[in-house]
């Protein structure tokens, strides 16, 4: 079996930064929930389907020039929350 490329650590960072207070057992079900998970793209990244086999998009279609043309909205024509031109929320980060 491949080395895991979540950990425990991983869903214990992400139930905090997510402010999940999750148990020992749902952080172990997590854990192989997304492992299933990558394990079906790896699955994905396996398949080669013919007809993506011969796509490859011509450098015209890809690309195109950038233009910048200013839009004509200033923040102050849909927001009331402004300060010194930026838009002021609520904190959510501590």
């Amino acid at each position: 079996m491949p080395k895991p490329i979540i950990t425990l650590a991983d869903i214990e960072k992400i139930s905090e930064l997510a402010a999940l207070d999750l148990s020992q057992p749902e952080k172990q079900e997590m854990v192989k929930q997304f492992e299933d998970i990558l394990a079906y793209f790896r699955k994905i990244d396996q398949a080669i389907l013919p007809e993506m086999r011969d796509h490859s998009p011509e450098p015209a279609d890809a690309l195109r020039e950038d233009n910048v043309v200013a839009s004509g909205v200033s923040p102050d024509s849909f927001s009331a929350h402004l300060e010194n031109g930026h838009f002021k929320v609520p904190k959510v980060i501590e």
